[in-house]
Formats: C-alpha cells, sequence, structure tokens
C-alpha cells in the first residue's frame, strides 16, 4: 500500500526533500562568518512566485539557529489607509515576537522604546497606533534595535533576522527608507543584526523606482532560478523514497520537460501523478489527467491572478506567443497579430511584451526572443485560458 503523498502542493509548506541552493548557501555561511567578526552585510533575495525563497529562509533558519538567535518573520498585506507607523510596529513586533527568548529577558527595550515616549501597553509588547503618539518611526526602531542588541548580546553573537515576502510592502514603501537608515546608523552598524530580505523580482522593481538608493544598500541580490535537470530527478526521486510508488523514467523527464524545474510546480505536478499511482507505478497512461488537474489547481493558486492583472492586449499577445512550440521573435509577433486582424497597435508591442515579462508570464530565452515561461503554463495558455481568457480559442 502507498505512503500518504509526499509532495507539498501547498504555498508555504515545506518540501520533503530540499535540494540544489548549493551557491546560496555558500553565500550565507560567508556572510555568517563576516557578522561573527563584526561585519554584518545584509542582502536580498529575489525570485517569482514558488521559487523557493520561503523555503529557503526556512533553511538558512535552520541552519543559522544552531549557533545563533535566528527568527523568520513574514511581512503582511497592509490596507489602503494603513501607513509608515503601521509597517514600523508589525516590524517591530514581527522581530520581538518571534524570537526564542523569554519576554521578561527584553528589559532594554522595553526602556529604550519607553524613553522616547512610546506607551507598552500590558504585560506584553503591546504597541497600538495611538499608543506612538508623535513618535518618529525611524527613531522607534532604531530605539527597539538597540534595546533589542543590548538585551540578547551574551545570548548570541550575532542575531539573524529572516523577513519574508517584503513585497507586502508595496503601500507603504518608504519602510525600506528607514529600515536602511536604522541599519545603516553607527549605533546599529556596531551591533551583530544580520537582516537577509525576500522579495519578487517586480516588488523589488517597483521599490527601487520609488527609493533607488536601497539597492545600493541591499547587497548582494540573489536571483533563484529554476532547478536543473538533475536536481529536479534528483528531488523526485528522494521524495519518492521509502513510498512504495515508482514513477517510470518517462514521467520524470516529461516532469521536466514541462516545468523546466520550477520548485512549486514539480510538487504541484508530482503530488497529482501521486494520486493516480496504479499498483504503485504511475505511467504515461495517468499523464493528461494529472497535467489537467495541475493546470487547474495552479490557476486557482496563481496564474489567474497573474493573468487577470493582464490588460486585454497584454493577453492576446500572451496566447500568440504561446501559439509556437518555440520562442518567438517581435517581427513574428507582427505578423500573426496581422493574420489574425487583432487590434494592437505595431507601436506598443514592446510596451506590451516588457510588461508580461516583468509579471514573469513570459521569458526571454535570448535577447530578441519571446517564449512562455515553461511547457506547463503554455498548456494553461493554449487549453484552460484561449484568446478570450475564458478557454476559448477565437484565432
Amino acid at each position: 500500500m502507498a505512503e500518504a503523498n509526499p509532495f507539498s502542493a501547498k504555498s508555504g509548506w515545506n518540501p520533503k526533500v530540499f535540494t540544489g541552493r548549493d551557491e546560496e548557501f555558500k553565500l550565507f555561511e560567508k556572510k555568517l562568518r563576516e557578522a561573527e567578526k563584526g561585519k554584518c552585510d545584509h542582502f536580498l533575495i529575489l525570485g517569482d512566485w514558488g521559487i523557493g525563497k520561503t523555503a529557503l529562509l526556512k533553511e538558512f533558519k535552520k541552519r543559522a539557529k544552531e549557533k545563533f538567535l535566528t527568527e523568520l518573520i513574514t511581512i503582511r498585506k497592509f490596507r489602503e489607509e494603513e501607513g509608515l507607523i503601521d509597517a514600523t510596529i508589525h516590524l517591530v513586533k514581527s522581530i520581538t515576537s518571534e524570537l526564542p527568548v523569554e519576554e521578561g529577558k527584553l528589559k532594554k527595550l522595553w526602556e529604550k522604546i519607553s524613553s522616547i515616549g512610546v506607551q507598552v501597553l500590558g504585560t506584553g509588547f503591546d504597541i497600538t497606533k495611538s499608543s506612538m503618539r508623535a513618535t518618529d518611526p525611524q527613531l522607534f526602531l532604531l530605539s527597539s534595535l538597540q534595546g533589542l542588541w543590548e538585551d540578547l548580546k551574551d545570548t548570541s553573537k550575532v542575531i539573524v533576522i529572516l523577513i519574508d515576502d517584503v513585497q507586502n510592502f508595496d503601500r507603504i514603501s518608504e519602510v525600506f527608507t528607514v529600515i536602511k537608515n536604522v541599519l545603516s546608523n553607527d549605533k546599529i552598524v556596531e551591533t551583530g543584526f544580520l537582516f537577509i530580505l525576500s522579495c519578487t523580482p517586480d516588488g523589488w522593481a517597483k521599490f527601487m523606482q520609488l527609493h533607488h538608493p536601497i539597492g545600493r544598500y541591499f547587497t548582494p541580490r540573489l536571483t533563484l532560478k529554476r532547478l536543473s535537470k538533475q536536481e529536479t530527478l534528483e528531488m523526485v526521486n528522494k521524495t519518492l523514497k521509502g513510498t512504495g510508488v515508482e514513477f517510470v523514467p518517462e514521467i520524470k523527464e516529461m516532469m521536466y520537460e514541462y516545468t523546466q524545474g520550477h520548485p512549486y510546480e514539480v510538487q504541484a505536478l508530482g503530488a497529482s501523478l501521486y494520486e493516480r499511482e496504479i499498483k504503485g507505478r504511475v505511467t504515461k497512461t495517468q499523464w493528461l489527467a494529472a497535467l489537467n488537474e495541475t493546470m487547474i489547481t495552479l490557476g486557482e493558486d496563481i496564474w489567474d491572478g497573474l493573468y487577470d492583472e493582464a490588460s486585454e492586449n497584454e493577453k492576446q499577445i500572451l496566447y500568440l506567443v504561446s501559439l509556437p512550440s518555440h520562442p518567438v521573435s517581435r517581427k513574428t509577433i507582427v505578423e500573426l497579430i496581422k493574420k489574425y486582424d487583432l487590434d494592437i497597435q505595431e507601436a506598443n508591442i514592446s510596451k506590451f511584451l516588457g510588461r508580461l515579462v516583468n509579471k514573469g508570464l513570459l521569458c526571454r530565452p535570448k535577447k530578441f526572443e519571446y517564449a512562455c515561461v515553461d511547457k506547463l503554463f503554455r498548456e494553461y495558455v493554449l487549453t484552460i485560458k484561449g484568446l478570450d481568457g475564458e478557454g476559448t480559442v477565437l484565432l
């Protein structure tokens, strides 16, 4: 009898097997050694949805906490009416609440923030917007980190703060200027805080447009790539080990062919295939049903939202790029627009293509070529969406 499905098909779940990312771990360990010697070089991890940013941060935490105080926090989404004070309160409360230390040990922290007029309500760290009165958010963050370091410096030589999903600061992007200013303050430079942020490329590009100097501060920037074919097959093999289920070699090859090593897509496709095992085997017979289910699942979880953000002209171009099974040039796209008599101005094509690339719906295999990010997404565009976005092909 087969074991429970070993593939992690939900966002935020840790995969059963973590493969690849050797270069990322080498850099992280180098930064930890430098931080221990007094040089904390904060850096940034970039990656699109499902590429493994959260999983990597969790692995960073697992490795770092063996020696240092380490915490992983996730930035929530902010409402339109919220501002810089709300973002700073969220950041400080997340940092202080997630650290694995007793609340009674944080006396210097309470003293520091009380000294600048911030009221701490109750016995816990309960900070509200009203309790901050006219306190400057930058001074609040600076004082909080100063007090925290005074409380914990004898416990850990380095305090690693991993911050996930910072693109959720999009409504309050000025918080990055606050963070940069605080981390570059001499009083914090002398501490052992090491900050590592993760963000989507599109989200970071928007922050850079508004606050360009922050880009020079959070370096190096690691851009997570898809797993290689070898890493993908290794992950599938190790995930299946001991389950009593076998994916025939052809199925594993097709998993890589369609996903191009995208970690979340591999997990989702693997989960669907696993559920269709017959007497402990998955063969090409089960492929089509699993493929269709995976496209629907990924559509509901991720792709529908990204697709809906595209304009009607962008959706039409996305469909045209999907038609050939090979990358296409701008010239080919112009020819297809004319062939199907679509109302798209030629002067705007480059703008639409650029937006689709920035949204992670298209990629550029070569300088003047465009293609869907992988075969799985191409099938979704062609069979699930169609040219009208409702699954009906109008060409």
